[in-house]
């Protein structure tokens, strides 16, 4: 099969380490019947046969169902045993395997995008998502489909192991998935890993272990962290069983919160709602930033601007993130970006042009920029719409710290970062310092998305979710928070802050901070830690 095809029907296959490993876990019984729901060319077959025949079955082929779409793969899976069906999955479902129950469903569900999902086999798909009360979108992966449907498959007993992307942790599309995963089973393992486990794909993957109406282990969700697939050889049921499972989250928490030990979790459920923490859409409006279309041409630094006499038709813009540097973006920071021949000009020629700024369109109507999507359906092509321009700057894609940046330059943003709005009568400046402290922070690691290379990246209306502990009584030395920021020791910055804050202002404790600011660290440093995978 080639990489293309491979690509294309989301296969990666797994190692025999993993699939080992899922079938010991779900195959309990010497009667039990196993799907295998896109067995690919029967890795997971293979293991499950094995399994049965460890529990003294004689004809263990006969229990074990597999589905392959792809004539080729469903081939070399049948010599490995079982009863291979070849055809798509969704589709025997609704016309056969559906009507049967089993008691281990195990695989890895191919990892595929919404418009490579052929509408064939998605149309079958979502009409059995939303028969179980689901409302699949463009952004639904077609691991989800394969998950909730197998789910509904299990019988009493039954117990469900697959490997699954990282994302079903944090994405807006998989979050009825996690509601039906905690409203149905009692017991919800996941499996980490800390290097990736499958080379050639950056997709970080758990191992999602799920069982029906369990009575040996306490009813939870547990976290187990592994480095890799040959470290699950010392991992077993009774090693699961034996980890206390956690409290379950409230609806609206992503299950990076999982990582968390107990006490946070406890400390988090009892600041939740606290007339001291504010909703961070109660303090500021949050939207995207200036969409140009191309920001090569529009964008542009002072030599540029100068080369081409079309100074007078630019305004200030901020185009990146290390373009700030402090709490606040002031003249002088503007003027020093300027020197540096940074891009922080926006090209806005207002009225009637002139000849210089008649012939820089012409440029770039030369570079075909013109019939680019965003420019093509504006007219005229080359003005760029702006709205208003932001009290302050909040990063859109954050590394080691979020961050609100006061704009004193009144400069626009491209959508490389959010702009920011306060609400009337906020002083801007005194949240721009609150918003530095480690209940946010924390906060932010579970609002936020993380996908490969350790950046949390926020929506606005994610930003607009945050929550800030604050009121108009509380007040800071903004100048000593600036320059600290300015000078590398935002860290120092954060002590301070939950001094005022969480500590007077909400009265935790040393201890409760502590645990906090742990939290988010943890969480923070297990992102950035995927910068070296």
């Amino acid at each position: 099969m080639t990489d293309l095809v491979n690509k294309l029907r989301g296969g990666y296959y797994t190692p025999g380490e993993v699939a080992r490993f899922i079938c010991d876990w779900a195959i309990t019984a010497e009667d039990a019947t196993v799907l295998e729901p896109s067995c690919g060319d029967g890795s997971f077959v293979v293991a499950a046969v094995n399994r049965l025949k460890e529990l003294g079955v004689h004809d263990a082929s006969s229990l074990v169902t597999g589905v392959e779409l792809y004539e080729e793969e469903a081939r070399k899976a049948a010599e490995k045993g079982g009863r291979i069906v070849c055809g798509d999955f969704f589709s025997q479902c609704r016309d056969g395997i559906g009507a049967k129950r089993y008691d281990a469903i195990i695989g890895n569900p191919p990892f595929i995008r919404y418009q490579d999902f052929e509408e064939e086999y998605r149309s079958v798909a979502f009409d059995l998502m939303r028969d179980y009360g689901f409302a699949p979108n463009r952004l639904t992966n077609i691991w989800l489909p394969f998950l909730v449907v197998c789910c509904h498959l299990l019988s009493d007993r039954g117990r469900l192991g697959m490997v699954i992307p990282a994302e079903l942790f944090q994405v807006k599309y998989a979050a009825e998935a996690r509601r039906f995963l905690m409203q149905q089973f009692d017991n919800v393992n996941v499996v980490t890993f800390s290097e990736l486990l499958f080379e050639g794909a950056q997709q970080e993957v758990v191992l999602l272990l799920l069982e029906r109406n369990a009575t040996n282990s306490g009813a939870g969700v547990r976290i187990i962290e592994e480095v890799n697939a040959k470290s699950l050889a010392q991992l077993g049921r009774k090693e699961i069983e034996s980890i206390k499972p956690k409290r379950k989250l409230p609806e609206s928490m992503k299950w990076q919160a999982y990582y968390l030990d107990s006490k946070v979790l406890d400390l988090l459920a009892e600041l939740n709602g606290h007339e001291g923490v504010k909703p961070s859409s109660e303090l500021f409006d949050v939207n995207v930033g200036v969409v140009s279309g191309q920001n090569s041409f529009f964008v542009i630094d002072l030599e540029t601007a100068t080369r081409n006499h079309i100074e007078e038709a630019c305004t200030p813009i901020i185009s990146r993130s290390f373009q700030l540097s402090g709490l606040a973006l002031t003249n002088e920071d503007f003027e020093r970006q300027l020197e540096m021949q940074r891009k922080v000009l926006l090209f806005l020629p207002d009225g009637e042009l002139t000849k210089d700024e008649a012939s820089y369109i012409k440029l770039g109507e030369a570079e075909g920029f013109n019939g680019n999507f965003k420019c093509r359906i504006r007219t005229p092509w080359y003005r760029v719409p702006t709205s208003w321009k932001p009290d302050a700057f909040f990063y859109r894609q954050v590394g080691a710290y979020p961050r609100i940046v006061i704009n004193e330059k009144q400069a626009h943003t491209t959508d490389t970062l959010h702009k920011l709005r306060f609400t009337d009568g906020i002083d801007g400046r005194s949240v721009a310092v609150a918003f530095n402290n480690s209940l946010t922070f924390l906060m932010s690691e579970l609002t936020g998305r993380s996908y490969g290379g350790g950046v949390l990246t926020f929506e606005p209306s994610e930003a607009r979710s945050l929550p800030i502990p604050f009121n108009d009584g509380i007040s800071f030395d903004f100048e000593r928070a600036d320059e600290l920021v300015r000078s590398g020791k935002t860290d120092e910055l954060i002590s301070y802050v939950d001094a005022v804050i969480l500590r007077e202002h909400l009265g935790m404790t040393s201890q409760e901070i502590a645990l906090v600011r742990d939290g988010w660290l943890m969480l923070r440093n297990r992102r950035l830690a995927r910068k070296k995978r």
